[in-house]
């Protein structure tokens, strides 16, 4: 499989963001946003979400998240890593994303129908950054 579409847009995304050598160790690669990415059913051992969320709005976060949820393995995680705010959601004007609480993110994973195992705090970061926390899920 190959990352769909060619050209330019192809070209400068190996070159630039990822690199030619750490582009080609990755057998698959998927070019789209993610409330259309459609990953395969009962595929995946981890599915690694990091950063990303801040992006899209509680519907397409749920949907997605039942969709990863689809193609895990039998004994496959979910591992959501993000800054978290200490109380409701904080928006960004200039980039348009959201920062959740870490209580609306665990309403979020409940009502994809996932069930949260391990949640932990990043250490060793920044006081003056949002806190980081990782939510393993199945």
């Amino acid at each position: 499989d190959k990352m769909p579409g060619t050209g330019r847009a192809k070209q400068w995304y190996q070159r630039r963001v990822r690199g030619d050598e750490l582009f080609s160790r990755v057998s698959v690669q998927h070019c789209c946003g993610l409330e259309d990415f459609q990953p395969k059913p009962d595929h995946y051992d981890l599915v690694w979400v990091q950063w990303v969320i801040i992006y899209l709005s509680d519907f397409d976060f749920i949907e997605l998240l039942k969709r990863f949820k689809k193609s895990l393995k039998k004994d496959g995680y979910i591992v959501v890593k993000d800054n978290i705010t200490n109380k409701g959601c904080e928006m960004d004007e200039d980039d348009s994303s959201v920062t959740r609480s870490d209580y609306q993110l665990k309403q979020i994973f409940k009502r994809a129908g996932l069930e949260l195992v391990v949640d932990t705090v990043q250490r060793h970061f920044p006081r003056e950054l949002y806190k980081v926390k990782y939510y393993a899920l199945r």
